[in-house]
């Protein structure tokens, strides 16, 4: 039976759907139509789950909570949209993407629209902060995905530069939702920080996480199996096994890329150990977020949280 937590957090989430669902409604036939097509599974929906969790237990008004958490989720499906359109991903989570399922001009055009919607979300913000906030979130998103792009070209980036890309791309959406609920709760500067800060850790630990995925089977994790690799994305596991390869190795690594041959990669990265340094630095990160959160949340919701921190975050 599940707990009162998981009942409020799922009855949060249904309407946090609904109200992405009445944003986004539109007359236009063919928009509705990719409209019915997104919404007619669940998605993980784990930046409305942070904010509900954390937003409550600041005390932030419910209604205050469904409005950053849909406007936030607005400005995350519109950056999907338009990844799996540069990354021409016939699949999103086991199901076919946008950009698949309508064809490259009508997802190109309906990626715009969902933009338009989140901005007319940010402008009805109660608090003008908090859109602020937000706004300079899909910016860093946008700069981040160019940063992503010109780092794609099979060629191993620098592990402080792959970490870049993910405090610009994964991260920094977090960050951003965390801070809005300081800014709803008037908390001071330097909780503001540890909230932007606490973002950070969690989206950093969320993709570290997802680049271990990458190499899982497809069926237990909804994610197509080498994705990353089959886009040319030099991920964390593979960056630490490119940093230890002797040279002849690494030029077989490009090779093996070239031609979509994985598991000789699987077997490089185990041997040195790739997999397990992911994992090891990933939940130093998880660790870091349960000990920030202890900071926020309440003493009889901690255990429920960190359950929830640790379910999300390891694969």
């Amino acid at each position: 039976m599940p707990s009162i937590e998981e009942q409020n957090l799922t009855e949060f989430l249904a309407e946090v759907k609904l109200k992405m669902e009445n944003i986004t409604f539109s007359k236009q036939k063919d928009i509705q139509k990719i409209n019915d097509f997104i919404f007619s599974s669940d998605g993980k929906y784990v930046r409305s789950k942070i904010i509900f969790l954390y937003g409550q237990s600041v005390g932030i008004e419910y209604h205050k909570l469904l409005e950053l958490a849909s406007t936030t989720e607005l400005i995350h499906l519109s950056t999907l949209v338009h990844d799996d359109i540069i990354d021409e991903a016939p699949l999103r989570r086991g199901k076919p993407s946008v950009f698949k399922f309508s064809g490259i001009k009508k997802a190109l055009l309906y990626g715009d629209y969902l933009y338009t919607k989140t901005f007319s979300c940010l402008n009805s913000l109660e608090n003008k902060d908090i859109a602020t906030v937000l706004i300079n979130c899909a910016e860093k998103l946008i700069e981040g995905e160019f940063n992503q792009i010109s780092a794609m070209t099979y060629q191993a980036p620098s592990l402080e530069n792959y970490i870049k890309i993910i405090k610009a791309k994964t991260a920094v959406l977090f960050s951003g939702a965390l801070k809005s609920i300081g800014i709803h709760a008037n908390f001071k500067d330097e909780d503001l920080a540890l909230l932007y800060k606490l973002g950070h850790e969690f989206g950093y630990a969320f993709q570290l996480n997802d680049d271990l995925i990458d190499f899982f089977n497809e069926s237990v994790t909804g994610k197509a199996k080498y994705k990353d690799l089959s886009e040319g994305k030099f991920t964390y596991p593979l960056i630490i096994t490119f940093k230890k390869s002797t040279n002849q190795e690494e030029e077989m690594i490009y090779k093996l890329l070239e031609k979509k041959e994985y598991s000789q990669i699987v077997e490089l990265i185990e041997k040195y150990n790739g997999f397990n340094a992911t994992r090891i630095e990933r939940d130093k990160s998880i660790n870091n977020c349960i000990e920030t959160t202890k900071n926020f949340i309440k003493l009889d919701s901690l255990d429920y949280v960190e359950q929830f921190l640790r379910d999300t975050l390891k694969a």
